[in-house]
């Protein structure tokens, strides 16, 4: 159930800097287009297609009014319907695939097709469309209250740029991606830093070889989440950045989220009344977050919890613990930076887990789970 369509790949991207992602955004947001509907009108031409009816109150870029469309699921968006109609994802997704022959395939239609006209429920559609190109990115309740990617970040600097001009903190854009699920931005605050000799001493980064000793930064960092196809909510996540390595340690017990909830949708519409209270809540919410983690304070109480990780660990023992939380080639790709990364203890781990989740064969749900988790295994390994 992979899927190939140009105008996901298009958009999608990791490690690109804040203005390739406000570029992405723009464009997305030009392309897409939201339809509520009841599922016995819902066509399956594939078991990866489904066909909208032609739909006279529809608003799009191109005016009022929409003909019959072809949307190709992304592999979330075939998910999201299986959950939606109670059907097994793997089952059907291998009664799809099944051989050779189109039985297995002609029977996964029918499956759907069964279900969407018995079942008929009313369901959202989020698509994009550009140049003849259709993708249904997610198949939700009406209920789902959009925060789209491109107002959260607006309403996020909206935020940050207060903090700089009444609270005089200031910014720099990170790295950011985009997915099928989720967009991702990092902000650093450099000026929010401390030294911990005793936190980095061992440390050598598997990218440039510089050594730990020679640089024993650590500064404040917030990430801003989002996902917009019902994968996620708002989230802001102050993370704890080694500036040898621009490894990011993202401190989970402190999250700030907000769920995608709301009002039933009729014409998959929201008001402006409701969206600008949404991005005025988001802007607030920013200022009050960034203000908390600029406290010296709490930076020192952070590293001096990650300085407690600083206990040594047998690098066969760290092996066997990464084989069972992870599959094998993301375990191989762990201890091998935990090794060249010299620190052995399990702080080290976590350092090796955050780089890992840098390089280019992690995809970007992948790396946001990397990132989550790697001072939790810590935490495990160190007892």
């Amino acid at each position: 159930m992979e899927s190939s369509t140009n105008l996901m790949k298009r958009v999608n991207n990791r490690s690109i800097t804040f203005t390739d992602l406000k570029s992405n955004l723009e464009f997305m947001k030009e392309c897409r287009v939201d339809l509520v509907l009841d599922s016995k009108d819902i066509g399956v031409l594939t078991p990866a297609a489904l066909q909208t009816p032609y739909i006279e109150d529809a608003i799009t870029s191109a005016g009022v009014g929409m003909s019959a469309r072809e949307w190709e699921l992304t592999p979330h968006a075939f998910r999201q319907w299986c959950a939606k109609f109670n059907v097994p994802s793997k089952f059907l997704a291998k009664l799809a695939d099944w051989g050779e022959g189109v039985e297995y395939n002609q029977l996964s239609m029918e499956i759907m097709r069964t279900h969407m006209s018995v079942e008929n429920k009313r369901i959202l559609l989020r698509g994009l469309m550009h140049d003849d190109q259709y993708v249904c990115r997610a198949v939700l309740s009406p209920s789902y209250s959009f925060i789209e990617n491109y107002d959260v970040l607006t309403a996020v600097f909206e935020g940050l740029k207060n903090c700089r001009e009444e609270h005089g903190i200031g910014f720099e854009p990170g790295e950011a991606s985009i997915s099928d699920t989720h967009m991702r931005a990092r902000i650093n605050m450099p000026q929010l830093k401390t030294v911990s000799e005793a936190l980095l001493r061992d440390y050598v980064s598997p990218f440039s070889g510089q050594r730990g000793t020679d640089n024993p930064i650590v500064f404040m960092g917030i990430e801003v989440r989002n996902s917009e196809v019902g994968s996620g909510s708002f989230t802001l996540v102050p993370s704890v950045i080694v500036e040898v390595c621009n490894n990011g340690m993202t401190l989970t017990e402190d999250i700030f989220r907000k769920v995608h909830l709301g009002s039933a949708m009729e014409s998959g519409e929201v008001s402006q009344r409701t969206m600008q209270a949404t991005m005025e809540l988001i802007t607030a919410q920013t200022v009050d977050k960034v203000r908390e983690i600029a406290n010296p304070d709490f930076l020192e109480a952070k590293v001096r919890e990650l300085e407690g990780l600083k206990v040594d660990m047998k690098p066969t023992v760290v092996q066997t613990y990464l084989q069972s939380a992870f599959d094998l080639e993301v375990a191989d790709s762990i201890f091998n930076d935990f090794i060249t990364g010299g620190d052995t203890t399990a702080f080290g781990v976590a350092q090796a887990i955050t780089s890992t989740s840098q390089r280019g064969n992690i995809s970007t749900s992948l790396a946001m789970d990397l990132d989550d988790s790697a001072l939790e295994h810590a935490a495990i390994l160190a007892g």
